[in-house]
């Protein structure tokens, strides 16, 4: 039986938030939050094999999707976005519920658990190769070039959306599926989402073009390292292969090393894929998946041991 998918909009201090919910309402809440320049779309073909006794609760973040993008002018923090996230705890009274998020979702759903704390039961993190936003004091002012003053200096190319490129639907459809691997109905929904229709066979990419340099608090690696291997939430990391190899792990090394959260609350798993592996690779994703949230630590520990 296929979960029955609903899609609603909510509001938000600055505009609309879009929902997209699979499953029955009565179940357990798992909140779902996908990457930069992405849409909840990603997600549909893993959400499809996961346990159906689950209520799946994605959203699309300000500026992506058909969410509203955030109020023009600033920059945006991921302090900013974890808000996004309470937005839609506070509209469905959420007294606790479990978290899976792909990578830049993977670091709110980090910052949001220590924000406000015994809120999440159980997080899985989808290649979360967003939690290597270190700053050694050292490289600090590359940091603030990097994220404020390029911003100012390119200010209307990131304001304004007349600055994007313009593209044939096909020509844009292709685009995506070359930079992602996405199957084609992956790809075309994401499109049907994420763009607006010029006329005449031709659209942009309607993502805000902020979320594309969403800034990061400039911390050193130890207090990162200790902030997120000291809470107590259950975790399960899902690792891309390919993303492990590429180094992009190098400032975590502690997401290799179950060792390193001092309440044993926490698993990793590599698996075979890219970056989107969740949407590419599915089925190499959903068992591990499926068993963390059923059964938690403990239930991933038993079946290694098979």
């Amino acid at each position: 039986m296929t979960l029955t998918e609903k899609e609603w909009f909510i509001e938000a201090p600055w505009g609309r938030l879009c929902v997209v919910a699979w499953g029955n309402s009565i179940n357990p809440p798992v909140l779902v939050c996908h990457g930069s320049w992405d849409s909840i779309a990603s997600f549909r073909r893993l959400i499809k094999l996961l346990p159906q006794n689950f209520y799946y609760i994605g959203f699309e973040l300000p500026g992506c999707g058909k969410s509203d993008a955030m109020p023009p002018g600033l920059m945006i923090t991921v302090f900013d976005l974890v808000y996004s996230l309470q937005v839609v705890v506070k509209h469905f009274r959420w007294k606790e519920f479990a978290f899976m998020g792909h990578s830049l979702g993977s670091s709110l759903g980090l910052l949001y658990n220590m924000a406000y704390p015994k809120k999440i039961t159980k997080m899985v993190l989808l290649d979360p190769v967003t939690l290597a936003f270190s700053v050694p004091p050292e490289e600090f002012p590359t940091w603030y070039k990097l994220f404020f003053s390029d911003f100012f200096k390119n200010y209307k190319r990131y304001s304004s959306l007349d600055e994007k490129p313009v593209y044939t639907k096909e020509v844009a459809l292709n685009k995506l599926i070359e930079r992602r691997g996405l199957d084609l109905d992956t790809a075309m929904a994401i499109i049907e989402r994420s763009t607006e229709d010029l006329g005449d066979g031709y659209v942009r990419f309607s993502f805000d073009p902020r979320m594309k340099m969403v800034a990061s608090p400039p911390i050193p690696d130890k207090v990162i390292k200790k902030m997120f291997t000291s809470v107590k939430t259950s975790i399960l990391a899902i690792i891309a292969g390919s993303s492990k190899n590429q180094s992009l792990y190098s400032m975590t090394p502690y997401l290799f090393d179950e060792n390193a959260f001092v309440h044993k609350n926490f698993k990793f798993r590599i698996v075979e894929g890219g970056h989107d592996v969740h949407a590419v690779n599915p089925d190499e994703v959903a068992p591990f998946v499926s068993q963390f949230l059923l059964y938690g630590v403990a239930g991933l520990e038993a079946s290694s041991k098979l």
